[in-house]
């Protein structure tokens, strides 16, 4: 039986976990930066030997997530194919493989069955495979993989809906890319220098949007604790931070939440809008906003809940307003914390402790852990 699915052991955990581990995450990401170097030689020193074409990433929930944020940095800066996907889907839909294809499976806790499968199905084929836990090479996953990396994202995260790792999943999947396109030279000094600077940047900027998303939560509470249907939209890579935010809040509130990639939602989605519907609308810097401001205009005549994510100039109390370094490729660790926040405080104010599972010893039951 998993730890985590003790409800004894986390019901004595403090109620505001999930909150501390959020507050946690500037210091677990600029730990994971400063340590770079040492973090990522293994995976550097192989990927340089071994001169891989393909990368596959593979992981469920959080770590999906994270994976398809992070996926066309990892793509452009190797300059490589590279895919994100499920691991069953992955299984599914995969069946040509090269031997010069890297894997690798991403599961916080380490013990995903399906990331130990889709690990499995890699080496069978002839994939090397390298597994990113918290527990690194002590994890069950790690007994799967050719190579075990850590996520270092600090203390163990026992919350139920995790929150640190999903942005130190993001991080470390980035400075592994970062380092061997270094090490490979498909990247310059100068451009590696100024992606450190423009990761060091959000970093510094992370407490702020932490605490004016307590704010914006606090001015819209009664709204938001109404609400019983909820839609998360964006585009570009915050597409990640959509299925990531949707996920969190659902774990929390414990009620149906939906999320879509902003052409997607004008794919039939509108018909269901009504007034009964919370829409949060995530419009970081970059080509569709305009797009995102005008169907957020559009939708109001359908619903007045519609709250807006960016660094917009904007003066109503709906929308966090803030200013985001809104990096065009690591926004995505500012955009999923007015989400966290969201998902913490809300459930808190509807009774619901998100640190004990709903239903005891699921992972077990199902045997996916």
């Amino acid at each position: 039986m998993s730890q985590y699915d003790k409800a004894s052991d986390l019901s004595q955990m403090s109620e505001n976990a999930m909150f501390e581990y959020i507050n946690e995450t500037p210091v677990v990401l600029q730990n994971i930066l400063d340590n770079r170097k040492e973090y990522t030689k293994e995976f550097v020193d192989n990927f340089v030997e071994n001169k891989y074409e393909k990368m596959i990433l593979i992981g469920s929930g959080t770590s999906y997530h994270g994976s398809l944020s992070t996926r066309a940095f990892i793509e452009k800066t190797l300059q490589i194919s590279v895919d994100a996907n499920y691991p069953l889907l992955y299984m599914n839909f995969t069946s040509v493989f090269d031997r010069k294809t890297i894997v690798i499976g991403t599961s916080q806790g380490g013990e995903s069955k399906s990331t130990i499968n889709g690990l499995d199905y890699s080496k069978a084929n002839g994939c090397f495979t390298v597994s990113l836990t918290e527990q690194g090479k002590e994890s069950k996953l790690a007994q799967h993989s050719d190579m075990a990396l850590k996520l270092n994202c600090g203390e163990k995260e026992l919350a139920g809906p995790k929150t640190k790792g999903y942005q130190a999943t993001m991080l470390n999947l980035i400075l592994l890319a970062l380092e061997t396109g270094l090490a490979l030279g498909t990247i310059t000094n100068e451009y590696y220098n100024d992606v450190i600077d423009r990761i060091q940047k959000t970093i510094n900027n992370l407490q702020n949007v932490i605490d004016a998303s307590v704010e914006w939560y606090k001015r819209n509470q009664e709204e938001f604790v109404a609400g019983r249907r909820m839609i998360v939209v964006g585009y570009e890579n915050n597409y990640g931070n959509v299925l990531e935010g949707r996920l969190k809040i659902e774990e929390a509130v414990r009620y149906g939440i939906e999320g879509y990639e902003l052409e997607e939602f004008f794919h039939g989605i509108y018909h269901s809008i009504d007034e009964g519907v919370h829409i949060i609308y995530l419009a970081q810097k970059g080509s569709h906003r305009d797009r995102i401001i005008k169907l957020r205009n559009f939708m109001h005549d359908y619903t007045p809940h519609e709250f807006m994510i960016g660094n917009l100039g904007s003066d109503n109390p709906q929308d966090l307003s803030i200013d985001f370094v809104d990096d065009e490729e690591f926004c995505i660790f500012e955009y999923i914390i007015p989400l966290q926040i969201l998902a913490f405080f809300c459930s808190k104010d509807l009774g619901i402790n998100a640190n004990i599972p709903k239903i005891i010893n699921f992972h077990y039951l199902m045997g996916s852990k």
